[in-house]
């Protein structure tokens, strides 16, 4: 009688592999250009709201 995970191990294995891949070249570095475009936009529109920093003398 042979175990039935034995057959789905090199699928499973492929596609956890894939998806390491998808996160590590994707969505990752597609979340750090977000978080940092969206940071210089906030920085941005409060110069544009507030002014430009002064010195505060």
């Amino acid at each position: 009688m042979t175990d039935s995970s034995e057959g789905q191990q090199p699928a499973s294995r492929r596609r956890e592999w894939m998806a390491f891949l998808f996160l590590t070249l994707i969505v990752l570095p597609a979340l750090a250009v977000a978080f940092v475009g969206g940071y210089g936009f906030v920085v941005w529109m409060s110069h544009v709201i507030n002014g430009p920093p002064t010195a505060g003398y």
